[in-house]
C-alpha cells in the first residue's frame, strides 16, 4: 500500500533534482506526445502530475490556444512548473491528488506521464476521469508496467531468502499490468487501446541506480513493514544485483512502459454498444 504522505515528501525533496535524472520519464513524454497528436486538437486539457513541467511545456507548444490545467500532489513540484513556464498565460495550476480530481469544468483531454503507478484506488480514479471528460473526450497516459525494476525485486527476494526473512507484504512498489488497466477502464466505460515498450537504463552500480531513483522521488513510498532493512539484506541485495544484472561493465534496470489511449464513449455510443450485447 502506498503512503501518499511519503509520495508528497519524496517528490517535494526531488523537485530541484528531478530534471537531471528523469531520463526515462522524458523519453516517455515524447512518445506520449506522438500519441496525443495522433488523436487531434484539444481545447481544454487537464494534466495529472505535472512534476517540474517538462510535459506541460510539450502540451502548451502543441496547443498554444488551449486552456491547460496543470496539477500535482506536491506543492514544491508545482512551484517549479510555475517558475519554468511563467511566460505562458494559458496555464493554470492546482495542487491536487491526481486520483481524486474535483473540478467544475470538463475537459476534452486528460493526460498524464509517469504518474499512475502511484495510485491506490484506480476504480475511483478512472471514474473521476470519466466524469470530468466531455463525451468522446480522451484519457491518455504513460505509466510503468509489471516488469519494471524486475532486477531490483529479484535481488531483494534473494536477500530476504538467504537471511531467512519472511515478507508479510511485498517490498517496494508493485506495478500493474495491461489487463488490470483495461479491466478498470472498461468498468468506467472507456474504450481504447494500449502499447507496451521495454526500456533499459544503465548505471555504474546498483547504488547509483538507487540514488537516481531517490533524485526523481521514486524511492520506496509503501507502507511495507520491511521498510527498515538490516545491513546484511542491503549488502546481499547489492551484491546479487551486481553479479547477475551486468552488461558491458554496467548494471541495468528494466522499465516496462505502458502507453494507453482511452476514449470516453458518448451516451449514444454507450447505449448502442449495450443494445448489441
Amino acid at each position: 500500500m502506498i503512503d501518499k504522505n511519503r509520495v508528497v515528501r519524496h517528490f517535494s525533496n526531488a523537485a530541484k533534482s528531478y530534471d537531471m535524472y528523469a531520463t526515462v520519464q522524458k523519453a516517455m513524454a515524447f512518445e506520449l506526445e506522438k500519441l496525443m497528436i495522433s488523436n487531434g486538437e484539444f481545447k481544454n486539457i487537464l494534466e495529472i502530475g505535472c512534476g517540474t513541467g517538462f510535459f506541460t511545456k510539450i502540451l502548451v507548444k502543441n496547443y498554444p490556444n488551449a486552456k491547460i490545467v496543470a496539477t500535482d500532489i506536491s506543492p514544491d513540484m508545482l512551484a517549479v512548473t510555475k517558475e519554468n513556464l511563467n511566460s505562458y498565460h494559458n496555464i493554470s495550476y492546482q495542487v491536487m491528488d491526481g486520483e481524486s480530481i474535483d473540478f467544475q469544468q470538463k475537459f476534452d483531454l486528460i493526460i498524464s506521464n509517469a504518474v499512475f503507478q502511484w495510485f491506490t484506488n484506480y476504480e475511483n480514479a478512472f471514474q473521476c476521469f470519466h466524469d470530468h471528460l466531455t463525451p468522446n473526450g480522451y484519457l491518455l497516459y504513460a505509466t510503468f508496467g509489471e516488469k519494471t525494476f524486475t532486477e531490483l525485486h529479484t535481488s531483494f527476494q534473494y536477500a530476504f531468502k538467504v537471511n531467512h526473512i519472511v515478507q508479510t507484504t511485498p517490498h517496494g512498489l508493485q506495478f500493474k499490468d495491461i489487463n488490470f488497466f483495461n479491466s478498470t477502464a472498461n468498468q468506467s466505460n472507456f474504450h481504447g487501446y494500449y502499447r507496451e515498450a521495454i526500456h533499459r537504463d544503465f548505471y555504474s552500480s546498483p547504488k547509483e541506480f538507487l540514488h537516481a531513483l531517490k533524485k526523481v522521488g521514486a524511492n520506496n513510498a509503501t507502507l511495507s513493514t520491511d521498510m527498515l532493512l538490516n545491513r546484511n539484506v542491503i549488502l546481499q541485495m547489492l551484491e546479487y544485483y551486481q553479479n547477475n544484472y551486468t552488461e558491458a561493465h554496467k548494471i541495468y534496470a528494466t522499465y516496462h512502459i505502458i502507453y494507453a489511449c482511452q476514449q470516453r464513449l458518448s451516451d449514444s455510443k454507450l447505449f448502442s454498444n449495450k443494445s448489441k450485447k
